[in-house]
């Protein structure tokens, strides 16, 4: 197993056949890939499903890769487009079967539910409950900085907009969260 070889250099191991670098690779992302897959779909099993399906695809078209200048982020990004497209399939099949109904009654999914209660659970504490007031973007650009610690370039390949725009979001978002972590206080002095 690889310890102390950079992310690149067991890529191009894994490109050149060696399982023991892609297995590597997948150990060092997996916590990390299923933490990110977490804040897109609430679906446990379908994110790891998706982190595997990955895997084998990146196994299947090593040939084809060039070597990303931060596995990390090509690796997210990856994740983040198969889970997207994963769940765009799986609402137009929920439309069809909607519209097959009698009475045409919205039935409202197992993953509306699950995102529905842990949005009850966010908001039982004040800094999820900032973070949740924030722009579907901002919270990405927070979670990408600050937990997976990405590097603001890094950001910019993950969510494909510019840097000036993650500085942006960043900037605002942080200085949401200030302004609530302020008034929680506050409230907190007068119970």
């Amino acid at each position: 197993m690889y310890t102390t070889t950079s992310d690149e250099q067991i890529w191009v191991a894994f490109q050149d056949g060696d399982k023991q670098a892609l297995a590597s690779i997948y150990y060092r992302s997996f916590k990390f890939l299923m933490a990110y897959g977490h804040k897109i779909s609430a679906d446990g099993d379908l994110v790891k499903d998706c982190i595997h399906d990955l895997f084998v695809e990146i196994w299947n078209n090593k040939l084809n890769l060039s070597v990303p200048r931060s596995v990390k982020a090509y690796l997210l990004t990856c994740l983040k487009r198969k889970l997207i497209r994963y769940m765009n399939r799986r609402r137009r099949a929920a439309r069809v079967e909607v519209n097959r109904l009698p009475d045409r009654q919205q039935v409202e999914s197992r993953e509306d539910q699950l995102i529905s209660d842990q949005d009850s659970l966010d908001q039982q504490n004040a800094l999820k409950l900032a973070i949740s007031n924030l722009t579907k973007r901002e919270q990405e650009a927070i979670y990408l900085k600050f937990y997976t610690n990405l590097s603001y370039e890094e950001i910019v390949g993950v969510m494909n907009i510019s840097a000036d725009s993650i500085y942006n979001l960043i900037s605002k978002a942080i200085d949401v969260l200030q302004k609530e972590a302020h008034k929680s206080r506050k409230i907190a002095k007068h119970l």
